[in-house]
Parts: C-alpha cells; sequence; structure tokens
C-alpha cells in the first residue's frame, strides 16, 4: 500500500473539517447561552435549538462522504457537508457573529471610543464590551470560523475517489 493509498482512506481530513465545523457551532451557542444569561436576553440562546441540527446534518454528510467516497453519492454528501459549514459556522456565525459583531465591535469600543462604538453597534442585539467572557467567547468565533474554512477547503481540494 503506497502513502497515498493510505492517506486517500483516512477519515482524518473529514474528521478535522468536521470537528472545527462542530467546534463554531459549540462555541456559539455556549456564547449565546451564556449571554442569554447575563444579559437577561433569553431570545440570544435561539441559536443553540439551530446548530444542534446543523451540526448534526455536517457530521453525517461527512460521514455519508468519507464511507461512500469514490461515488456519486460521497462527492454530493463532502460537498452538502462543507456549503452547510461554510455558510453557517463560518459565514454566518464566525464571520458575521464573532469578526463583525465582535471583532469589529472591540476594536471600535477600544480603537475609536465608546460612542463610535455604540454609533456603529446602536440597538438591542449589542451589548459594549463590559463582559469579558462574553467577549473573548465571541471574538474566539473567528479564527476558529477561519481554520474551519481552511481545513473544509483543504477537504474539498482531496481526491475523491476510494482506494479500499
Amino acid at each position: 500500500m503506497s502513502l497515498t493509498a493510505a492517506r486517500d482512506t483516512s477519515p482524518v481530513p473529514y474528521l478535522r473539517a468536521g470537528a472545527a465545523a462542530l467546534s463554531v457551532l459549540l462555541l456559539t451557542s455556549v456564547h449565546h447561552v451564556y449571554g442569554a444569561v447575563i444579559y437577561d436576553t433569553p431570545w440570544r440562546s435561539h441559536i443553540a435549538h439551530i446548530s444542534a441540527p446543523v451540526g448534526a446534518a455536517i457530521a453525517l454528510a461527512y460521514y455519508i462522504g468519507w464511507s461512500r467516497r469514490g461515488s456519486r453519492l460521497g462527492l454530493a454528501a463532502t460537498w452538502t457537508g462543507s456549503l452547510i459549514a461554510l455558510a453557517f459556522p463560518v459565514a454566518a456565525l464566525g464571520i458575521y457573529e464573532g469578526g463583525y459583531n465582535h471583532v469589529v465591535k472591540n476594536i471600535a469600543y477600544f480603537g475609536l471610543g465608546q460612542e463610535a462604538a455604540r454609533t456603529l453597534f446602536s440597538g438591542a442585539a449589542y451589548e459594549m464590551p463590559n463582559d469579558f467572557i462574553f467577549e473573548a467567547t465571541g471574538v474566539a468565533q473567528f479564527p476558529l470560523a477561519v481554520l474551519t474554512a481552511v481545513l473544509v477547503v483543504r477537504l474539498l481540494r482531496l481526491p475523491n475517489r476510494r482506494t479500499s
């Protein structure tokens, strides 16, 4: 067996991409449930209810993608899981929620001042930085989503052929 054949049958790229996507979903759920409690805004916890089925869909798609690799079903499942991962954990949660709602907000608040931050981030959905755990978990979504995107793209670049 060659090294290429061994690598082609490995579930590791699927596991890495899937685990990273699920990590974004879990971190965001913890972040929002925590925010719902500390800010008495129960509506924030809705993301935990959305993340569970999205995570299950990604995990199932990647399992089918790996177990049926080399087939049309395997390719379709891998792409389906990847598109879901790129759309929800990466774009919606990592880039928008983590990147814009927390990274940019913190840069505005600490770099431009509270008044500028309140101008850019007005409304009930935004809290100015006043809780380290809430802000740290919010900001952490962004780099975790970038890692997820890298791992998903690496997975998609693998050849989709069965070698066993």
